[in-house]
């Protein structure tokens, strides 16, 4: 395992770009007789009835693991299309069907930069929003909204900062903006960046924290994005967030691997503030 751990393959892990893909995909081929049940059943498929023993939808399935793993490589189609080539006694249509699922999951036409940064899903210094003010289950505005996108805001300054898309799912699908600008008296890109940067982050913030964010609008998937980078500030950034009784309290809040963090006792907050901002 020495050797294994050095070798230079994707770590992949739930939650990651084909990481549920992979494995379901690897289980049906996997688990086709009863002694697999319990392999089967620790991944969610329940038992060996469920794995696929019809040759046809066998390949399929290796065509489509070898298209996926291909993107967890960042090949290009060329470089792919290369080393399907240095495999003489694959046959050519196995080939084709490797390369025709590597076309299938490849991220959609659109901002290069913005699929890439999707590509790598949410981290300490990434995160996605499906929206900023409308709630999509209660189909409404909504101020918790703009509540999660401040506290994410804020963390990121608190603490390394970091780059937030709105207008993407968690599950780095494209959504849009629509909603959003469906809220607004200028229903538009501009519309939008005014009311984020002025009515939002500014208000909340003050006006000294205009030069740690960064907003920028992309397309992808035919969808308005919007990117908001920002940068770790010089000074503590609190803001104000309801608690149960609907009262806004100042909170401080950082980043602490994917999610967002509330510090809550006041030694903590201070210890972190001393640490982090000591030196800037």
């Amino acid at each position: 395992m020495f050797y294994i751990y050095q070798l230079p393959i994707p770590r992949s892990q739930p939650g990651d770009r084909f990481f549920a893909e992979i494995v379901e995909r690897a289980a049906k081929l996997i688990c086709t007789t009863p002694e697999f049940d319990d392999l089967a059943q620790e991944v969610g498929l329940e038992s060996h009835k469920n794995g696929i023993t019809d040759d046809r939808d066998r390949a399929q399935l290796r065509a489509q693991l070898d298209g996926m793993i291909a993107h967890l490589y960042n090949l290009t189609e060329a470089e792919f299309t290369h080393i399907l080539s240095t495999f003489p006694i694959v046959p050519e249509v196995t080939k084709q069907a490797a390369l025709d699922a590597y076309r299938t999951f490849a991220p959609p036409e659109g901002d290069a930069e913005i699929a890439a940064l999707i590509a790598q899903n949410e981290s300490a210094t990434l995160e996605f929003k499906s929206t900023a003010r409308w709630n999509l289950k209660e189909a409404k505005k909504d101020r918790t909204m703009e509540e999660v996108i401040l506290k994410t805001i804020a963390a990121f300054l608190n603490t390394q900062g970091g780059t937030l898309l709105i207008g993407v799912d968690d599950s780095g699908q494209a959504i849009g903006l629509t909603h959003d600008y469906n809220t607004l008296q200028k229903k538009n890109r501009d519309g939008f960046e005014l009311w984020l940067m002025n009515d939002l982050f500014l208000k909340e913030f003050g006006k000294a924290i205009a030069p740690y964010i960064q907003i920028t609008f992309h397309t992808l998937d035919n969808q308005d994005l919007c990117k908001v980078v920002a940068l770790p500030a010089r000074n503590p950034v609190y803001t104000d967030i309801r608690d149960k009784s609907g009262q806004p309290q100042e909170s401080f809040f950082i980043r602490t691997g994917n999610a967002t963090n509330k510090l809550d006792k006041p030694s903590q907050i201070a210890k972190y503030i001393s640490d982090r901002f000591q030196a800037t």
